[in-house]
C-alpha cells in the first residue's frame, strides 16, 4: 500500500500542472511540505506556478509544515467519496488520523490551495 501512496504523491505535480485553476491561484504561493505515509517520506515545493516531488531522506531536510498519516489514511482521503474524517487534511487531523507539524503561518496563508492540490489523486481516480 505504501508503493501506491507514494506513487500519488508521484503524480501531484502533473496532475497539478494540467489544472489551470491551479497554476493560477498558485501565482504568489511558496510553501514546502513533507509528506508522510508511514515511514515513506517526500517532500513537496510549491513555487509560483510550479510543483515539484523530492526525496526526503536526510534528517535537515527543510519544510515548512509536516503532514504525517498512515498510508490507510491517505488512502482514504483519496477515495472517490471519503468519509468525514478523511475528507480533508483539517478532519483528518481532527479525528486523530494525521498529525500536522510546523510552522502554520504559511499552511494557513496557502490552506485552500494545499487541500485541493492534495485531493487531486481523487479526481483523477
Amino acid at each position: 500500500m505504501v508503493e501506491e501512496i507514494i506513487g500519488n504523491f508521484a503524480r501531484l505535480p502533473a496532475l497539478f500542472a494540467q489544472s489551470e485553476p491551479l497554476l493560477r491561484r498558485s501565482a504568489r504561493a511558496r510553501i514546502t511540505l513533507l509528506l508522510e505515509a508511514g515511514t515513506a517520506r517526500r517532500r513537496l515545493r510549491l513555487t509560483p506556478g510550479a510543483l515539484s516531488l523530492e526525496a526526503a531522506d536526510g534528517p535537515m531536510d527543510g519544510w515548512d509544515v509536516a503532514l504525517r498519516a498512515a498510508p490507510e489514511a491517505w488512502a482514504d482521503h483519496w477515495a472517490a467519496r471519503p468519509r468525514p474524517d478523511a475528507a480533508d487534511i483539517l478532519g483528518m487531523a481532527r479525528h486523530g488520523r494525521m498529525r500536522i507539524e510546523g510552522n502554520f503561518h504559511p499552511l494557513m496563508q496557502h490552506l485552500q490551495l494545499v487541500k485541493d492540490i492534495l485531493a487531486l489523486p481523487r479526481a483523477a481516480s
